[in-house]
């Protein structure tokens, strides 16, 4: 008898903690959905007083959750073992960018613009390999952000009702956005009321430009996109003893089109279209091909029977690009695809690649050393604070190697949802949507700024997060439980 009570006791404070964990669990994805929807809030949080918000909240909540496994005695949802490649890679860039900021290492490494200062102000001056350690500082901080989103959605998302309700959440702030955007075009002229002057003509939302929005409101497609086909795919399931040659058996009917998804969809649909960049569209088309590939069915039907699946989305897109693609389509027409300075600014950036291959010129630096290298190429006028490039800045600022090494880090989650598509056959969406904004971030990365605005790199990160959490079935042990 005293056996079994202190048996019945065990399972009793088990599951005292269970519940306790799965409450603050649930108040840690509430914090971390109210700090995704503040983040483009304030020009994208595209200014250093947003950056130290952010900084302080995000990883503030990473503590918390560490904080509350400890003293629960709990295990990580997933073990850091399973990542032991993307977590050495980061730690190396971490180790690297401190190395950048640190005065008095190996005078080799050490930028000379330091010695040149030092000769001119009559002084000793520390010097480092970052031109500018303040911004390189700055620029971890970011890293270390997105990271601490990373991990939190991580570890939150396991369970898949979890990463589902953030997906929901991340689909309804960016289609609150989207119609804030339309909003403030029609009536505002796109001024930002509590901070930024008029921008007529521009779809922009609350963010510093409109290209930030448009890849901002192509996650938002991406979301709600996979999530209807996630909806017409669950539908298109004949029910058991159903005529097989039944008409229309594989389009729901019309009270069960989901039109939550529809309607966020649109939203963002439309924002990304009026804001008229070309970017954006392209990228958000790549990211659209993306997913219907991975969502195309697995199951045994028929070819025709799956592409069925995909015909009603495949129509509702074409048809909103056509009614809404004359801001895009009349830019396309009268600039084309292409744009000359930033051909011109890329140009430049790879000819000062030369001068620090190894070392780079400091993460973050890019406003700091762009100048010294400008040439008659581009316009005098006009201020270039970051490139229209993320990769040739990720590689001038880090150097090859551990600027190669920073992409890796994110290619490689992003293969690792992709791959995690194929391997389940269930909750799928999470990984999907982790995959095609990566696929739209991606591309946009190459003409433009985007992940360098935190909003959306934070809407990236927890994205992320969730489908690497969803990677492998939910049945499978992922934690770091020590088994007895």
């Amino acid at each position: 008898m005293a056996s079994g009570t202190l048996v019945d006791e065990r399972l009793a404070s088990l599951a005292g903690i269970r519940t306790t964990a799965g409450v603050i669990e649930s108040l840690l994805l509430a914090a971390l959905i109210l700090g995704l929807a503040w983040a483009p809030a304030w020009l994208g949080s595209n200014r250093a007083m947003a950056w130290g918000v952010n900084g302080i909240l995000f990883p503030g909540l990473v503590i918390a959750y560490e904080l509350s496994r400890i003293v629960l005695g709990r295990p990580h949802a997933v073990a850091a073992r399973y990542l032991l490649v993307p977590i050495g890679l980061f730690i190396g860039d971490v180790a690297w960018i401190l190395l950048q900021i640190t005065p008095g290492i190996t005078p080799s490494l050490i930028h000379p613009i330091w010695p040149v200062a030092a000769q001119a102000l009559g002084e000793s001056v520390p010097g480092t390999i970052s031109v500018n350690p303040g911004a390189s500082a700055l620029g971890l901080l970011r890293l270390i952000t997105d990271a601490s989103v990373f991990w939190l959605a991580l570890q939150l998302c396991r369970s898949a009702r979890r990463a589902h309700l953030l997906l929901y959440a991340i689909m309804a702030i960016v289609a609150a956005y989207a119609g804030v955007g339309l909003y403030l075009a029609a009536f505002e002229a796109s001024r930002i009321p509590y901070l930024d002057g008029p921008a007529p003509g521009l779809v922009r939302s609350t963010f510093v430009n409109r290209n930030s929005l448009a890849a901002y409101a192509g996650i938002g497609v991406v979301i709600a996109l996979t999530l209807w086909l996630r909806a017409l795919r669950a539908e298109a399931v004949p029910a058991v003893g159903s005529d097989p040659h039944r008409p229309g058996r594989f389009l729901p009917p019309m009270p069960q089109l989901h039109w939550v998804e529809i309607g966020a969809g649109l939203l963002a649909l439309s924002a990304l279209m009026a804001s008229g960049s070309r970017g954006g569209v392209i990228a958000t088309a790549t990211a659209v091909a993306c997913i219907l590939v991975l969502s195309f069915p697995r199951s045994g039907r028929s070819i025709v029977e799956r592409i069925s699946v995909l015909l009603l989305p495949l129509l509702a897109l074409g048809g909103a690009v056509a009614f809404l693609g004359d801001a895009v389509f009349g830019r396309i027409a009268t600039s084309g695809l292409t744009d000359e300075r930033r051909a011109a600014v890329n140009d430049i950036m790879v000819r000062s690649l030369r001068d620090a291959p190894f070392s780079g010129f400091g993460y973050g630096t890019f406003t700091d050393i762009f100048p010294v290298y400008r040439d008659q190429s581009i316009s005098t006028t006009g201020l270039w604070d970051k490139a229209h490039n993320t990769y040739l800045e990720v590689l001038q600022g880090l150097g090859l190697v551990f600027g190669t090494i920073l992409i890796t880090l994110v290619a490689w989650l992003v293969g690792v949802c992709a791959v995690g598509v194929f391997r389940r056959r269930r909750h799928r969406a999470p990984l999907i949507c982790a995959a095609g904004a990566g696929v739209l971030l991606g591309v946009h990365a190459l003409v433009d700024f985007s992940l360098q605005i935190q909003a959306i790199s934070l809407t990236f990160m927890a994205l992320l997060g969730a489908g690497v959490s969803q990677w492998a079935s939910s049945s499978a042990n992922l934690s770091d439980e020590r088994l007895s």
